[in-house]
């Protein structure tokens, strides 16, 4: 059944009317929603009883500006106009009057349903705005009792209010919080001068009450201008000049504001606020207290004026100061200079000091054998003893010349001179090596006893005599220090990726003078009895070896040396080459040397023994003889190092390139300073002075250096 159907019921236009009042001649408006309706409309007609048709009410709907729907007592729908559509489920293909409130209402059920039921059950609540979840809008829903028990029930959709609300509330937050952030005071004031908001700070700024108005805020304030100290008029401030439109930044003034009345600076500026039309609404002033600042900024400005002044002053100096500078500092380099040059005088004189004294110890017996020998030499066996004391002597001097060497230059070893080494092994041996040592002390002194603790990965690449050499002198020098007897600890390791090995005692031990100058070569603690090298000579093997050493010691509680070595991660230690048993054959050997007598006697050496020897002193001469035909009969060539037109690492090269089957051997007086293709184009290499057995030996090639795996 549609609207305006015979069969629909009749509602009472007397009553109808006593609820709406006319507002025009030509309208009616409907209590509350005030909504106009033309009194021309045909729809709109009323019989004799005073009662609206259907289509008469719906007509009258039809002015309202918002979705209308009347229902009866019943819940069901009575009349409806075009914009309720939006939000009422209606069958138009089934009668008006059959559709429940329920179903009408289905899609804002969770807004208007339980409105509309507390209206029916005489509340009295006439409209309420929700959020419909279904629609995701805002209804402002009014429900409206009627006469005949009728509601009439409209809705407006409000989501553009609630968001334009949100967003002012939003806005209101947003100001709330910079204005609490702002570190100067902030106020803002409308069009006609009326201050509408503060922050805290700017609250806080007068004693008493805030002025509520910017001329208020004017007279309490007195501002003055910083520069002129003249009173600022009230239509000149940067409040007012905002309020005319202008932009004003960074202005500095002088108020009053404190009990006190002091003058403070103020840093102030202002922004107008302008509304769509850009027509000015209000102001934004923004004030710091910078009265520190400028307080510090005079006190700077008349730093730098005084400054200026002692520039000035300093500037007159300058030449001056800068002369006397120039010749202290002279005076100081020479003064360096000299200090320097007696601490070298005095480490070089310690040193021919104590060579001399070890050099003329051995010299002593050399020449003593020597007028003996003279005297002697009808007796074989008295030449025979002499000898053998000469050579003994010899030994004894070129070794001191080795360990003075050795530590004074300290070279690094260079592949192909060394081998794998156990430090465990060569402790071990040491100790077996002075273990008579300590047996002859166990009958005059308290016994040492001995402690190990070995680690078998604490393996290094060296030569083994020297590192024997250097555990034999820390195990002596620690035996010493134990006079009263005690315990000699031997420790092998692994620390930090170096392999360690540490001698230590608890004896004596070192005063801090002691152990700092433990290391100087010829210093000793032990008089007479000590060459002071022992030490020395660790370090140098420390240092040849890329390594370390240091010392722990404090008087009475012992002494621990420790050397530090580079950990070799390869885990075979290199085969001992084994001397064959072979016959000497006679060799053709060209021996370059520049001293004369040590060139004679290598001759006659070398032909003692059986071999063919061409002998000259220099490079030309080497390179004369190998360039004639006689050159492919030679197979040895022995070469000093310091030639006087050479060096004879070059020779071993032009040899190396030129003959690459001629053996050779270099001999020299210094410790062999060689880089790595040198060491390995040299067979061996021999320091002076030569001793006889070994260079032979090497000529027939049974003594030949192991070769790094």
């Amino acid at each position: 059944m549609r609207l305006g159907d015979a069969a629909a019921p009749m509602i009472p236009s007397r009553e109808l009317f006593m609820s709406v009042e006319s507002e025009r001649g030509d309208a009616f408006v409907v209590t509350p929603e005030r909504a106009q309706a033309p009194t021309n409309s045909r729809a709109f007609s009323a019989n004799a009883a005073g009662e609206l048709s259907p289509s008469a009410l719906g007509a009258l709907l039809e002015g309202l500006p918002n979705a209308a729907l009347v229902f009866s007592a019943d819940g069901t729908l009575q009349a409806m106009n075009r914009a309720a559509r939006a939000f009422a489920i209606v069958d138009a293909l089934a009668p008006i009057t059959s559709q429940r409130v329920d179903v009408v209402l289905a899609r804002v059920s969770d807004v208007a349903i339980p409105l509309y039921h507390r209206v029916r059950q005489g509340e009295r609540l006439s409209a309420e705005t929700h959020f419909s979840v279904e629609l995701e809008r805002w209804l402002d829903v009014h429900v409206t009792p009627m006469p005949a028990a009728m509601l009439l029930v409209t809705i407006a959709d409000m989501t553009d209010r609630e968001m334009q609300r949100a967003r002012l509330v939003r806005v209101e937050r947003e100001l709330e919080a910079l204005l609490s952030l702002s570190a100067s005071s902030v106020r803002i004031a409308d069009a006609h001068g009326r201050i509408v908001r503060t922050n805290e700070i700017a609250a806080a700024e007068h004693d008493d009450a805030s002025p509520a108005t910017l001329r208020a805020l004017w007279e309490r304030d007195q501002p003055h201008h910083l520069d002129e100290d003249i009173a600022i008029p009230f239509a000149s401030t940067i409040a007012m000049r905002a309020l005319a439109g202008l932009t004003v930044r960074r202005e500095t003034a002088t108020v009053r504001r404190n009990a006190n009345r002091e003058p403070r600076v103020i840093e102030s500026s202002a922004m107008p606020i302008v509304d769509e039309s850009r027509a000015v609404i209000g102001a934004v002033i923004i004030e710091r207290d910078v009265t520190a600042s400028q307080f510090l900024e005079r006190t700077l400005d008349q730093e730098v004026l005084r400054s200026a002044e002692l520039e000035s002053l300093v500037l007159t100096e300058a030449d001056r100061i800068e002369q006397i500078v120039e010749e202290r500092a002279r005076a100081l380099a020479k003064r360096e200079e000299a200090t320097s040059r007696d601490r070298r005088l005095s480490a070089i004189g310690q040193l021919a000091a104590g060579v001399m004294h070890d050099v003329n110890n051995a010299l002593n017996p050399i020449m003593a054998a020597a007028y003996l020998l003279r005297h002697h030499a009808e007796s074989p066996d008295a030449v025979r003893d002499y000898a053998d004391r000469i050579k003994k002597a010899a030994e004894t001097g070129a070794a001191t010349a080795s360990r003075v060497g050795r530590f004074i230059r300290q070279e690094p070893l260079h592949p192909g001179t060394d081998e794998l080494l156990d430090l465990s092994a060569l402790v071990d041996e040491v100790l077996e090596l002075t273990e008579p040592m300590r047996q002859r002390r166990a009958s005059e002194r308290p016994e040492v006893t001995v402690t190990r603790d070995y680690d078998d990965d604490a393996r290094i690449r060296g030569l083994s005599g020297e590192i024997r050499e250097a555990l034999f002198n820390l195990v002596a020098n620690s035996m010493d220090a134990m006079p009263a007897g005690g315990t000699l600890s031997v420790r092998t390791g692994v620390e930090f990726g170096d392999a360690i090995v540490t001698v230590a005692d608890d004896g004596v031990g070192m005063t801090d003078e002691v152990r700092e100058r433990a290391f100087e070569p010829f210093f000793t603690t032990k008089g007479a009895g000590g060459s002071g090298l022992g030490l020395a000579e660790v370090y140098g093997i420390a240092r040849r070896h890329r390594g370390s050493v240091t010392i722990s010691s404090a008087p009475g509680a012992g002494a621990a040396v420790t050397m530090r070595f580079p950990l070799d991660l390869s885990r075979s230690v290199a085969a001992v080459v084994e001397e064959p048993d072979a016959k000497t054959d006679p060799k053709h050997i060209l021996v370059v040397e520049d001293h004369e007598d040590g060139r004679e006697f290598l001759r006659r050496l070398l032909r003692a023994a059986g071999h063919t020897v061409d002998a000259v002193g220099s490079c030309a001469e080497a390179r004369e003889r190998l360039a004639s035909p006689s050159a492919l009969l030679y197979h040895v060539m022995l070469t000093d190092v310091g030639l006087p037109d050479g060096s004879g690492w070059d020779l071993v090269t032009y040899v190396r390139t030129r003959f690459p089957a001629l053996r050779v051997g270099v001999i020299t007086g210094w410790e062999p300073m060689v880089s790595g293709d040198d060491a390995l184009g040299a067979e061996f290499v021999m320091r002076k002075p030569l001793r006889a057995a070994e260079l032979l030996s090497y000529i027939a090639g049974r003594k030949l250096p192991a070769q790094p795996k």
